[in-house]
């Protein structure tokens, strides 16, 4: 990263020796704040040599001037970040060493550096890279420069993203710990079974049918752990990476009826899924994602509805999926979105738990709850609704039930459809 931000102070060192005098300047933000002179003036050969310069740079790379106001944006910067740059330039890391720059009075050849670590909208870990150069004011359109015939001093930014790198590492931390204390049981109960096998019960039919199949339970209980684990860790890999497909929500629905069809086959559940009433409605998402957040909950629901310890034999659990267009001031974000809920007649869930309970490995004590989850299916869902932009809203009276509510915004423009 670094050879690029030296490639891009390289070039306006070079225009800034040849003497060139540019009358009018550089881009996007004067643009856009004096649109009117934008209009009429032309693109200069200069301005027009700078932003493909800045385009062709495989790094996220910005330019400020004295005003602390990023003057380039590069394609890639605003490919990766997006709505992130603004948050990234005012966050008090970055305009600190900024302004250390600007306070020094000789130009830098060593790139000094911040690490910036956003929590909206999303969690991610920048790290930036500076070097300052002044170069004629010329280079800059006047409303940036305070001395139009004089020097003027740019200060160059390299933005690398470490937030995948953070994630692994804290992800590798958690899982240690989270498999050290959960699969010990398991493996535990295997090894003593083996043992007993091997020894005791090595002549006797009976008990081995017997230990081998609380065996083979065991085994599979530390592969569903794994195949969480996994599968939260994909999640939280892509969770700053925005879906570009767009999903038809009834179509979405099709598929989840199809795939929970077969959990329910054979159970004492009534699984209600209500017909979609607009055939329009569609949301940017992963479609694979989205009908994972609505199995995930499904499961909760049969595993805490069915296994309910005052649960009466005439009980029948109830579980109604539904979406509708979300409804203004009712506590969801102003702009267009559809609702998805998930709504069941199970035991319900004390107040106490609600606020944590989408917090990794957070489980309900078996004093509270008659079984006990791996703490990770709400934490799955948690993620891919924050990497869709949307939200989870979870009401649940203890005797009555739960209802799962999401809220994903609208898909925007004409996008291309998945195939199905």
């Amino acid at each position: 990263m670094q050879a690029w931000l030296a490639a891009a102070y390289g070039v306006v060192g070079g225009c800034a020796l040849s003497g060139l005098v540019w009358s009018r300047g550089l881009l996007g933000l004067a643009a856009r704040r004096q649109p009117a002179i934008a209009q009429k003036r032309p693109t200069t050969a200069p301005e027009m040599l700078l932003k493909q310069v800045m385009a062709c740079l495989p790094a996220a790379s910005l330019v400020l001037n004295e005003t602390r106001l990023p003057c380039i944006i590069s394609p890639e910067a605003n490919r990766q970040f997006q709505n992130c740059i603004g948050s990234i330039v005012r966050h008090p890391a970055f305009q600190s060493q900024v302004e250390k720059l600007l306070a020094q009075s000789q130009e830098t050849t060593q790139p000094t550096e911040a690490v910036v670590v956003l929590d909206v909208p999303q969690p991610r870990v920048v790290r930036a890279l500076f070097l300052k150069k002044t170069v004629p004011a010329a280079f800059l359109p006047e409303v940036y420069s305070k001395n139009p015939g004089g020097q003027i001093t740019l200060v160059f930014v390299a933005l690398h993203d470490e937030t995948e790198a953070v994630v692994a590492e804290k992800q590798h931390t958690d899982f240690v710990a989270f498999a050290s204390h959960e699969l010990r049981t398991p493996l535990a109960a295997l090894l003593g079974f083996i043992e007993t096998l091997q020894g005791p019960a090595a002549d006797d039919p009976g008990a081995q049918k017997e230990f081998l199949d609380i065996m083979a339970a065991q085994a599979r209980r530390m592969q569903r752990l794994l195949d969480s684990l996994l599968y939260l860790s994909r999640v939280q890999m892509q969770e700053h990476h925005r879906p570009r497909d767009t999903i038809v929500v009834s179509e979405l629905f099709q598929h989840f009826s199809d795939e929970a069809r077969g959990l329910v086959a054979g159970k004492d559940v009534i699984l209600d899924v209500q017909p979609v009433a607009d055939q329009n409605l569609a949301v940017a998402g992963d479609i694979a994602q989205l009908l994972q957040v609505l199995m995930n909950l499904l499961e909760n629901a049969l595993k805490y509805g069915l296994a309910t310890k005052d649960r009466q034999p005439e009980q029948t659990l109830r579980i109604t999926v539904g979406c509708e267009r979300a409804k203004p001031d009712v506590g969801w974000p102003s702009k267009s979105g559809v609702v998805l809920s998930v709504a069941d007649t199970g035991p319900g869930i004390s107040a106490r738990h609600l606020p944590r309970i989408t917090e990794r490995f957070y489980r309900v004590a078996r004093t509270a709850a008659s079984v006990q989850g791996s703490g990770l299916g709400l934490a799955i869902v948690q993620h891919v609704i924050a990497r869709h932009e949307g939200r989870l809203a979870i009401e649940s009276v203890v005797g009555q039930g739960t209802t799962c509510r999401i809220w994903l915004p609208l898909a925007a423009g004409d996008c291309n459809k998945i195939a199905t």
